[in-house]
């Protein structure tokens, strides 16, 4: 039975390719943007795939290698059970973890005892697994993947927080004659732990005390006039200083968040919502809203604002237990007695004299920032839109619109909520309002808006973003093929990506190792290109986990191997047209992922 199926496999597949009409992989090619993109193989081919996959279908003159098939074929069961997982979680938007799972399945294949490079059904399969996550790892960023823009980095306090501070007396006294002339809406101390602190924070910590002093301008008015309304001291305000330096991209070595840095539990206690599109403890506004509720519940629980800070920075619980077995309910006695966590006997102390400071900047030794506090214009976007084409549209860069929307995950807004609300910058709004709605809904996951160079055609920016130039000509109403107005702005048409691409297509091609020496100055990127191979297949083949190259290191590489025939023409022939399909499908992979992620320096991000 098993030898009939080997025997009507090719043929079926060629008959369903005929009916499909079309290469099995979509690409992003002059077609235009309003006709469906091409489906990949049937699921009926695919669901053959379970099967141990078959000899490439060429010639070999040598015999194959001696490979137990049972060994094989359960390898390579196994290793596609892992794709299919993979898949299951990427659909889902569980991104890391299908990323773990496609990992897993390379290094099932790269692991094992049997010979990958000589054995031509091992070879051609791991391949194909590598380049099919390859083209997930491309839909992903078609497709609004993970925002490489956040720069993601620990707050600052983590590198002093638990140090011992030596005090100062003249810094000490100095504090005690502030004191008595600052306003303040807490009970300001100052006692040897704060002098410590301010000691530190005038000689080592200064770079922290310049990120606070920019970050309270930016953020100062937004954090201050929620806390008016909630009913609280507004020198709560400097409980996210030293949390965070008011950065909403900080992430703590225990995973908190946001300027608030808040864990993923207390987050969604306090309505903070976190899934595959946004973390909503990165959003300054709702994370500040959030804190307001936090701290007001602590400090009905506990009665006293320093017992409240601890259990902000603590737990709620650790704190209970440290007041129960001390018998004090006084945040002093406690880190007295050592009751306390290392971190939090230094959080009142830090947050002390960090307000200190930032009330009165230059008697400390540091000038204000001219730094304006953010302001924004806010639309409510109802259709899942890339932000890369409202940038283009409002011409402002991209950096922008991620910095004023530091909760999106994705290029996408969200498209389980259609209420999202988007801060876009400043006086931008009737703008974006006007030029959105000539983008059909259904679009705005993947057309850009594209600032015209002098010089530019119609054509020439048709055949930058390898899109035809009628669909180009049709959707921004041009009649000719004329000069086209430097500054002004195209809409680009671009297709979308199958969901279809999801489903594994098993190219037949083999493939043959190829060692490559580094040279100075190569990265994977270039490597890649020079083969025209894929970076994440370079990684792959090479157990790398970066882009950086040593220069003499020899890599693995994998290309594709001459067809052996007794017939040089014919043989030359299916060579050559299975270098250029190669070569094609990866030139346009190259050019979809630099779309993806914006094209040219010129072109909107």
């Amino acid at each position: 039975m098993k030898r009939i199926w080997r025997l009507l496999l090719p043929l079926l597949t060629l008959a369903l390719s005929a009916c499909a009409g079309a290469p099995r992989r979509a690409a992003l090619g002059p077609n235009s943007a309003f006709a469906p993109p091409q489906k990949a193989a049937p699921p009926q081919v695919q669901a053959a795939a379970a099967a141990p996959l078959q000899p490439a279908a060429v010639a070999h003159t040598s015999p194959p290698p001696v490979t137990s098939d049972d060994s094989a074929s359960k390898l390579l069961s196994r290793a596609d059970a892992l794709y299919q997982a993979g898949v299951k979680d990427y659909s889902a938007g569980n991104l890391d973890q299908a990323k773990d799972e496609f990992d897993q399945a390379v290094a099932l294949l790269l692991e094992s005892n049997l010979d990958l490079q000589s054995d031509d059904r091992l070879n051609s399969e791991f391949n194909r697994l590598v380049e099919d996550i390859s083209n997930l790892e491309l839909a992903a960023l078609q497709r609004g993947g993970p925002m490489s823009s956040h720069a993601y980095e620990p707050p600052p306090i983590e590198s002093f927080a638990g140090l011992t501070f030596p005090v100062d007396p003249n810094v000490r006294e100095r504090a005690q004659q502030e004191l008595s002339s600052v306003q303040a809406d807490l009970p300001l101390v100052s006692n040897d732990y704060v002098a410590g602190v301010l000691t530190f924070l005038q000689n080592h910590g200064r770079h922290y005390i310049q990120r606070v002093l920019a970050g309270k301008a930016l953020y100062g008015p937004m954090i201050e006039d929620t806390l008016r309304q909630a009913g609280l001291p507004q020198d709560l305000i400097y409980l996210a200083a030293g949390e965070s330096s008011f950065d909403p991209f900080a992430v703590s070595s225990k995973g908190a968040k946001g300027i608030w840095q808040f864990m993923a539990d207390t987050g969604a206690l306090y309505g903070l919502k976190r899934n595959r599109w946004v973390d909503e403890r990165e959003d300054p506004v709702k994370s500040t809203q959030a804190a307001a509720r936090h701290l007001k519940d602590l400090y009905k629980t506990y009665g006293d604002w320093f017992l409240a800070m601890a259990a902000y920075d603590w737990s709620p619980n650790g704190l209970q237990k440290a007041i129960e077995k001390t018998g004090y309910a006084d945040y002093w006695k406690l880190r007295q007695l050592r009751a306390l966590p290392s971190e939090t006997e230094n959080y009142v102390p830090i947050f002390l004299a960090t307000a200190l400071i930032a009330k009165d900047p230059q008697a400390y030794g540091f000038e204000m920032p001219s730094t304006p506090a953010m302001e924004t214009d806010q639309v409510v976007v109802s259709e899942p839109t890339d932000i890369r084409l409202v940038a283009g549209l409002i011409d402002h860069p991209v950096e922008e619109l991620v910095r004023l929307n530091p909760s999106m995950l994705t290029w996408i807004t969200p498209p389980n909520d259609s209420n999202f609300t988007l801060n876009l910058p400043a006086g931008t709004k009737d703008q974006f309002e006007k030029t959105i709605a000539a983008i059909p809904p259904d679009r705005r996951e993947w057309w850009r808006a594209y600032r015209v160079e002098p010089g530019e055609t119609l054509a020439s920016v048709a055949h930058k973003f390898h899109v035809s130039t009628v669909s180009l000509r049709d959707v921004n109403r041009v009649t000719d093929n004329s000069e086209l107005d430097a500054g002004s702005h195209v809409l680009v048409p671009l297709s979308p990506v199958s969901e279809a691409s999801l489903v594994r297509v098993h190219e037949r091609q083999v493939l043959r190792a190829r060692q490559y020496r580094v040279k100075p100055g190569d990265t994977i990127e270039l490597v890649a290109d020079r083969f025209d191979v894929t970076p994440y297949q370079i990684r792959h083949w090479n157990h790398l986990k970066g882009s950086k190259l040593t220069a003499g290191r020899s890599l693995v590489v994998f290309v594709p191997a001459p067809a052996p025939s007794h017939h040089r023409t014919t043989s030359k022939r299916h060579t050559t047209a299975a270098h250029t399909q190669s070569s094609h499908t990866s030139k346009t992979k190259r050019t979809q992922v630099a779309r993806a992620s914006g094209g040219s320096a010129s072109a909107s991000p």
